[in-house]
Formats: C-alpha cells, structure tokens, sequence
C-alpha cells in the first residue's frame, strides 16, 4: 500500500507509522475504500474487513493530523479510518478525540485539505 489518499481529484500523502505494530498488517490490505464521514474535527471512514486486534496501547486522545485505526467496542465487524484534523465533540471538546479507543497508524501533513471533505465522498487509500 502506496500510503495515497484519493478523494475525487485530492490525493494526500499518508506517512505511514512505521513503529506501529498495525504497520505490516496495513500494507498488506488491498485499497481501502469507503465512504466519508466528516464529523468535525475527523473524517472517518467504515471498514468491514480490516479486523486487527488491539495490543492494549490504544487511547482516545491524538493530535491533529494523526491517522488512527479504530474498532468499534459495540458493533462486532465494525472498523474504521480516522483522520484527526481538529477538536471533536468527543470529551470537553478541546482535543482530537476519538469516541472510543483506536491506534495511531500513520500523519498527514495537508489537515485543511481533510477538513474540506464533506460527508458521503467516495474515499481510498492505495
């Protein structure tokens, strides 16, 4: 996997943490695909099969830019992308908080190009 972004015409370059313990795991998924979800603060995007289990290093806070997995603690199979650009609703509001635990996996340098995707866009990650 390249590490590339592709909304519409917008491609951001993903780098890649590569001292996460998710990192070869990744690389070896096909594209990523899916459908925005922009919730101010974050743009995420659901997967169905990217199933990697947590080490117990997950938290809820990161900071802006951060490219976070996460795993839904209610929904078995549910699993997203998150791209952490602002403050989120989450906690007191001040922080890029996630709504439950994920783990960072990689930066994006271009935040105000992710604050710009709207709800409902097609999105990849190749």
């Amino acid at each position: 996997m390249k590490g590339i972004l592709e909304i519409d015409t917008v491609t951001i370059k993903i780098n890649w943490d590569k001292h996460s313990y998710l990192y070869d795991a990744i690389q070896k998924s096909p594209a990523l695909t899916g459908s925005t979800n922009n919730i101010g603060g974050e743009v995420f995007f659901y997967q169905y099969d990217l199933d990697l289990a947590f080490n117990g290093t997950e938290k809820e806070v990161f900071d802006v830019g951060d490219v976070v997995y996460w795993r839904s603690p209610k929904e078995a199979g549910k699993f997203g992308i998150l791209f952490m650009y602002g403050a989120t609703s989450y906690g007191d509001g001040t922080l890029p908080r996630t709504s439950s635990p994920g783990v960072k996996i990689g930066t994006i340098t271009n935040v105000h190009a992710i604050s710009e995707i709207p709800t409902g866009v097609s999105i990849s990650i190749i």
